[in-house]
């Protein structure tokens, strides 16, 4: 680990400078494909815990009051379909943003 703690900040320190070094015209394009990476993996990743929360809840909620699963299936598609919708919002982001590459 200590090996990792020394090399990383000097491979990250050369990707940031290898562009000006070997002259590209377009420095910073590589970094759209980067940043699409990461809007899709933070959008995944917080749209499935807050998904899987939520599921949590009304399941927890059912098998503490049976009675109230008619109830609560409505909003819970509903909280579903607005978290889902967050993600493929993201989805667009990203592809906008490969398209400019």
């Amino acid at each position: 680990m200590n090996k990792w703690n020394r090399v990383l900040p000097v491979m990250v320190a050369l990707l940031m400078v290898s562009g000006t070094a070997f002259g590209a015209d377009d420095l910073y394009r590589g970094y759209i494909g980067i940043g699409a990476g990461f809007c899709m993996g933070g959008a995944v990743l917080g749209g499935a815990l807050a998904q899987s929360n939520a599921a949590r809840g009304v399941y927890e909620s059912i098998s503490r009051n049976p009675q109230a699963a008619g109830k609560l299936n409505a909003p819970f598609y509903v909280g579903m379909a607005f978290m889902e919708s967050l993600v493929l919002f993201a989805l667009v982001v990203a592809m906008t943003l490969v398209t400019k590459i």
